[in-house]
């Protein structure tokens, strides 16, 4: 055991009574609250250590800068499980061991700097800078919070400290309504969702209150605020407690910066309440000025509360207008308490109309937007050809404009374009209000913001903005935006769900086609016919490319392209069949096998994303339970979650994502259980981790439900839990919802006087009232039917109302779930604990015990076999001397342990079980609607009859055989698939589907839900009975639906098909049986012997996924194949004739562009008047700008001619460029098999399978030899002290980067790999001189590659040695 504690260690000595013992003093030297000190005993051990290795398992990961910055800052951190949150001590922080991740987890890690970094600052505002009063209690938070932004901004960047400030401005706009001031007299301590709302609106007054500041002088601001008030408590002048009070900061504020800020103070920290503004504007072409219109309100302008008074705000806020020169001007408006003012702000740019409609004028556009973007690259330090021209992505090509359906501003209305006269308008551009802000613009305006604006909070506005104004064009400009890796990955992540707004049958789905060719571009391997597939349809399946994360802008984005596709709705509120073939795909294929980082959260995100999918919000989700293609999506989520058992991910993220998706599923899929109750148990246990025991709690009360006593004491068990404080609170919030739910929905109108006597005072309490009334009612009706015969319940509450050892939340909803059911109040009198006199009904001996279900299904995760009683029935009570027994249940789910029977002591649950009724159970009962509490999605009332069935003579009653009942499943699932079949798929809900009187007129209701139960369970002695059940359902539609009506026609259409596929039934048992004795002696065999054969056909992949054996056979029977053979490749071939050139030592003079400045040749530009050089022909190349290898060719000459041009005969440039020539000709005639562009160009190999192992024979064969040590990693100049090496070496190379490329697939042709090898020899002789231990090094690898790379003649791309 080690204890931690606030201080510093002074002694550690043993118990002088007990030497087993050891006893801890730590010392505090600096005079702290007694509130402030803590302590953590435990068996802790070193899990970060300042060096920065820190908060990771293991060292390494990304961001090792960010990771030992934080654990600096913080210092003393004790991480404690189950915490579930921070506390911070004088020098001593504990925060939850959940933070503590592995170096390949990526959100885990920016998450974990953000709650340390706000950690840290809480040790000096909040512990050792304490608040005056309560009404200062807003400063040390804001304070705390305003270091913390700055940390943010500080490690993880501008951009991001940018986003969320703009995100926590909006937030607070939309929640400041009936809030209290941040400072007011008499405040006493806050409540937790007041401190919730001060810990949101306190650093976002003082950052607004830095901005106010630093309007008098760039350094003026809280930055020189904050050192004042930290010298001042270290210097004593805070007084004993080191508290702060609001008065004396403000003042400190106002001599620092010399701004007078008392109005600001009145509206921001004793006013409540955030402005709304209305803006309008309109151009006065006669004053050339921009007229603007400002209308102020307030979020409390119909606020209920006495405190939240509405108050108009005063302050300067900035109006930038991009004008038509393309220059920004800003202007401050004085903002005044008045509910409107009117701006007149000066145009300086001469008028004139932006010609907008014109091809030139968008190709300009475009052009500036990718300038702006590359500005923002470089200043980023990125450096990515690919994404130069997305901007201009689409508009010079028409084939891929035709492919991507590119549609560009002005094509629809050019009239609206050419009348404007500026950009752009953005109001508050320096962020310093937090309002609500309605301004319109129009949608090309919003576009150009996008594109041109470099900042985050201007883009982000953007895109929220484009959203809600649908057109293709901006779902042109927004997919851009996604696959620009320039911008800002949370600003790609808003753009890509903003196209699933887009995704409408108005835009013929533009937006969906936008994310799957995202999707398919950027994430999902080429098309194996070659090309880049953008011509392929939507539906053509794609598989996804291997996981690799290193770049973190692309993974969020991937993530965000996945909700989207899940987002996507049709008319009938079902996902397009495309999104959730890639999603299933994305799933079904996802390797990680190559990656660095963990894919956890990855699986898990397509899981969610998968589900929703499935999950339709109309009536017609019901359809999957007859085996439609979602039972897929059932198994694919099973497989996944079976993985994570065996493989268990961080903080079993998976598991919780499965169960996430199986709760929603089992929600609006009520016909078919889908909870496995024995999975569920098994993870509520203790032991499981505390996620997974959230997730499972859920799934178990959505499932036994409060009705039943043992289910309540088990579920009150766990929120009284003092061991996992986590699970406790949210044990506690799921019943206290689950029993709010109950009693709405089946509480009845309490008839009590006064509520009758309050619905006649008026109209609009009325509703309220009712509500209330609704609520006794059904908590009245719990209580009398289920709970109120119950002490030992009862005790059970009342005991957690007064255990000061709870969690506090979890504290709070027991005591209100026991006021709330019994109707008692406040009382001093603890209760007395109980004493069991008997009864079945005890008190849990621990927490985490539960009634343990009598039988298990594997088949689809279903649910126990619960059959619904009528009533509950009671148990008995022991006898006196009758032994307890207990019951075993094999658990075959254990997270992250080997399965292990478990024992459950039946007392105080008795050993019989309770028959709990569930809405996911056996058949609902068809008298009773569902229950609103679990809303199931709306479907068509299928009509009902009460007639009889009539056409019992149309099949035999002599049983139902094996064949005829896969032949009538079979008809189910093509009944069910049927598009007018969806009114039967599920019994009639008279609630949901709007028909109160349906089971008046009908009898004898049906469906094919009910149909399909009955078969499975071999209900049918006949097929004369399923045939009846089959006419009934059809007879009860026409009873009830009136002739001509839609359900009446599907209902008569769904008739034809069956009779249709009947009469296939009856053919087959009309047709003559040949008799055995009869079949001549050499031919009887013939068909079983033909049977006996083994098949010699291959297994399908899809049937192999899950099989092993399956997949080895598929494996041992796929045969290597040879290299193909394919045209060549010119521009391939051109660029491993580049590298050879840039690799020569008389390429030196040519690599770059002449500088007559810098090189002393001035008159260079008046003798060349073409200019080119090896530099520029490796941009043209990568930016595909030649069209064929003739213009390659040609350039190379150019370079030649223009040195022997402007060069004597007689000068060492001459004469390199005569030997560089003489080298080009003979790498061209070797790799172009003629002596001019125009020659044949030879085949090419593709780098299949076979090629791919082959090359990785060739590397591993390779690495076995001594010499081959320079070559095997990436030149560190730095460490070998060659800082010249890539001076001199453009295209550095090694067999470290070749593995690489070979296994993520980047070869293409052989010929790139064999390339990339004499790229590496090339350097080798380029950098070191003969004679050297390392030239002599290359010169044995060039022979040895070229040996091992002769017996498949591979050695033709490969230079003689």
């Amino acid at each position: 055991m080690t204890v931690v504690a606030s201080g510093e260690l002074s002694s550690l000595v043993a118990d002088p009574r007990d030497p087993r013992r050891r006893v801890y003093r730590y010392v505090v030297s600096t005079q702290t609250a007694a509130w402030a000190l803590g302590f953590a005993a435990g068996p802790f051990v070193s899990a970060c250590a300042l060096d920065g290795r820190g908060l990771e398992a293991s060292g390494g990961g990304h961001n090792a800068r960010l990771r030992q910055a934080t654990v600096e800052a913080v210092g003393g951190v004790v991480f404690v499980e189950g915490l579930g949150g921070v506390v911070t001590c004088a020098s001593l922080t504990l925060v939850d061991a959940g933070l503590v991740h592995a170096a390949g987890e990526i959100e885990a890690a920016y998450e974990a700097r953000r709650v340390l970094g706000h950690a840290a600052a809480q040790q000096w505002f909040g512990t050792h800078v304490t608040a005056e009063t309560w009404a200062d209690q807003w400063l040390v938070v804001g304070l705390a919070g305003h270091m913390a932004g700055q940390f943010v901004r500080h490690n993880l960047g501008t951009n991001e400290q940018r986003y969320r400030l703009r995100r926590d401005m909006v937030r607070l706009s939309h929640a400041d309504v009936n809030q209290k001031p941040l400072s007011y007299p008499g405040q006493g301590p806050w409540t937790a969702a007041e401190a919730e709302f001060g810990q949101l609106k306190a650093p976002i007054v003082l950052y607004m209150l830095d901005r106010r500041m630093l309007r008098g002088g760039v350094a003026l601001g809280l930055a020189r605020v904050v050192p004042k008030v930290l010298v001042a408590a270290m210097g004593g002048d805070l007084g004993p407690a080191n508290a702060v009070g609001t008065a004396w900061f403000l003042r400190t504020c106002r001599r620092v910066s010399g701004v007078d800020i008392a109005d600001f103070a009145t509206q921001w920290v004793y006013g409540a309440g955030c402005p709304v503004f209305h803006v309008g504007y309109a151009f006065n072409r006669k004053k050339l000025a921009v007229e603007i219109t400002l209308h102020q309100e307030c979020t409390n302008t119909h606020a209920t509360a006495p405190w939240a008074r509405p108050q108009l705000f005063a302050g300067p806020m900035t109006a930038r207008i991009r004008e038509a020169d393309g220059t920004p001007y800003e202007h401050v408006l004085d903002i005044r308490r008045e509910p409107t003012a009117r701006f007149e702000v000066q145009f300086n740019t001469k008028y004139k109309r932006i010609r907008r409609s014109t091809r030139r004028f968008h190709m300009r556009q475009m052009a500036a937007a990718a300038e702006e973007l590359n500005i923002n690259a470089e200043v980023l330090g990125l450096d990515d050809a690919d994404d130069s021209n997305i901007a201009l992505f689409g508009a010079e090509n028409a084939r891929e404009k035709h492919d991507w359906r590119v549609v560009e501003w002005g094509e629809a209305d050019e009239h609206s374009l050419a009348s404007a006269t500026f950009e752009w308008i953005r109001m508050d551009s320096d962020l310093d209000w937090a309002c609500v802000m309605h301004f319109e613009q129009p949608d090309f305006m919003w576009a150009a913001q996008l594109q041109k604006d470099r900042d985050v909070v201007a883009q982000l506005d953007a895109v929220d903005a484009l959203q809600h104004l649908p057109s293709a064009a901006a779902s042109t400009t927004l997919m851009r935006t996604v696959m620009d890796a320039r911008v800002f990955y949370r600003v790609r992540a808003d753009a890509a769900l903003a196209l699933a707004r887009l995704a409408t049958p108005q835009l013929s789905w533009v937006g969906l086609h936008h994310l799957v060719k995202i999707y398919k571009r950027r994430f999902c391997l080429p098309p194996a016919s070659g090309g880049s597939g953008d011509d392929e349809a939507l539906n053509a399946p794609r598989l996804p490319r291997p996981n690799n994360f290193a770049n973190i802008s692309e993974y969020f984005t991937q993530l965000a392209v996945i909700a989207a596709l899940s987002n996507i709705r049709d008319r009938y509120g079902e996902a397009p069949p495309p999104a959730r073939r890639l999603l299933l795909q994305a799933l079904r294929f996802n390797d990680n096998s190559e990656n660095v980082f963990s894919d956890c959260r990855y699986t898990a995100a397509l899981v969610r994303a998968l589900a929703n999918c499935v999950i339709s919000s109309c009536r017609f989700a019901q359809r999957f339970s007859l085996g439609a293609p979602e039972d897929s999506v059932l198994l694919e989520i099973e497989r996944v979650r079976k993985l994570d058992l065996l493989v268990p991910s961080f903080q079993n993220v998976v598991t919780c994502a499965c169960l996430d998706a199986l709760v929603r599923l089992a929600v609006v899929q009520h016909t078919q259980p889908l909870l496995n109750t024995a999975m569920l148990c098994a993870m509520a246990d203790a032991s499981a981790c505390v996620p997974v025991r959230e997730r499972a709690i859920c799934g178990l009360l959505l499932h036994w439900g409060l009705r039943d006593k043992r289910a309540a004491h088990f579920f009150v068990a766990l929120a009284s839990d003092t061991e996992s404080p986590v699970v406790a609170r949210t044990t506690a919030r799921f019943v206290m919802l689950a029993v709010m739910l109950r009693a709405m929905s089946f509480g009845q109108q309490h008839s009590s006087l006064l509520f009758q006597e309050q619905q006649q005072q008026g109209s609009d309490l009325r509703e309220h009232i009712d509500t209330d009334a609704r609520l006794v009612g059904g908590l009245e009706a719990l209580i009398d039917d289920a709970w109120g015969d119950s002490p030992q319940l009862r005790l059970l509450l009342a005991s957690a109302a007064y255990d000061a050892a709870l969690d506090p939340d979890a504290h709070r909803l027991l005591a209100l779930l026991h006021a709330l059911v019994y109707q008692v109040k406040d009382s001093t009198i603890p209760p007395q604990p109980f004493v069991d006199i008997g009864d079945s009904y005890g008190l849990p001996p621990i927490a985490g015990t539960r009634p343990p279900p009598i039988a298990t299904s594997d088949r689809h995760m279903d649910s126990p076999a619960y059959e619904p009683p009528a009533r509950p029935e009671p148990l008995e009570p022991q006898r006196d001397g009758q032994q307890t027994p207990s019951v075993k249940v094999k658990l075959k789910l254990k997270l992250g342990k080997t399965a292990s029977p478990i024992r459950v002591a039946s007392p105080p649950y008795s050993s019989t079980l309770p028959k709990i009724s569930s809405p996911l159970a056996a058949s609902p009962d068809r008298n009773r609607s569902p229950s609103p509490a679990v809303k199931p999605e709306p479907a068509l009332a299928p009509a009902a009859s009460s007639r009889a069935p009539t056409e019992a003579s149309e099949a035999t009653a002599s049983g139902i055989s094996g064949d005829e009942r896969k032949f009538l499943f079979r008809l189910l699932r093509k009944l069910g698939r049927h598009p007018s079949a969806f009114p039967f798929l599920g019994p009639v809900d008279v609630i949901r589907d709007g028909c109160p009187t349906y089971y008046e007129v009908i009898k004898h209701p049906m469906d094919l839900a009910t149909i399909k139960m009955k078969l499975e369970q071999k209900k049918y002695p006949a097929l004369s009975d399923f045939v009846s059940d089959i006419r009934l359902m059809f007879s009860n539609c026409y009873l009830f639906n009136p002739p001509s009506t839609p359900v009446y026609n599907m209902g008569k259409e769904v008739e034809a098909a069956f009779d249709a596929e009947w009469e296939k039934l009856k053919h087959y048992q009309e047709k003559p049986k040949a008799d055995p004795a009869k079949k001549r002696p050499g031919k009887a065999n013939d068909a079983s012997a033909k049977r006996s054969k083994p098949s010699k056909k291959k297994p399908r992949v899809q049937d192999t996924l899950d099989d092993p054996e399956a997949i080895i056979a598929l494996l041992d029977q796929t045969q290597p194949q040879k290299p193909q053979e394919v045209p060549g490749d010119w521009h391939s071939m051109c660029r491993r004739v580049l590298l050879r050139l840039q690799a020569q030592p008389t390429a030196m003079e040519f690599l770059m562009p002449v500088d007559p400045i810098k090189q002393g040749v001035p008159t260079y530009p008046d003798i060349v008047k073409h200019p080119m050089d090896l530099g520029t022909m490796r941009k043209k190349l990568d930016r595909h700008q030649y069209h064929n290898e003739q213009e390659f060719y040609d350039d190379v000459k150019l370079v030649f001619s223009n040195c022997f041009l402007f060069n004597p005969p007689d000068s060492m440039v001459y004469k390199h460029a005569c030997a560089l020539q003489d080298f080009f000709h003979v790498v061209w005639k070797q790799l172009a098999r003629g002596g001019d562009a125009d020659s044949s160009l030879p085949p090419d190999l593709l780098m299949n399978e076979a090629a791919l192992n082959r090359a990785k024979s060739i590397i591993n064969k390779l690495k076995l030899d001594e010499f081959l040590w320079p070559f095997i990693h990436p030149v560190d100049p730095v460490a070998l002290d060659i800082p010249v090496y890539f001076d001199i070496v453009k295209n550095p190379m090694d067999f470290s980067t070749i593995l690489k490329k070979l296994g993520k697939k980047t070869y293409k042709y052989v010929a790139e790999f064999v390339a990339d090898i004499q790229l590496i020899i090339d350097d080798c002789f380029l950098f070191n001189l003969p004679d050297t231990p390392v030239h002599e090094c290359g010169k044995k690898l060039h022979q040895a590659s070229f040996n091992l790379l002769q017996p498949d003649h591979w050695d033709r791309w490969l230079a003689h040695p």
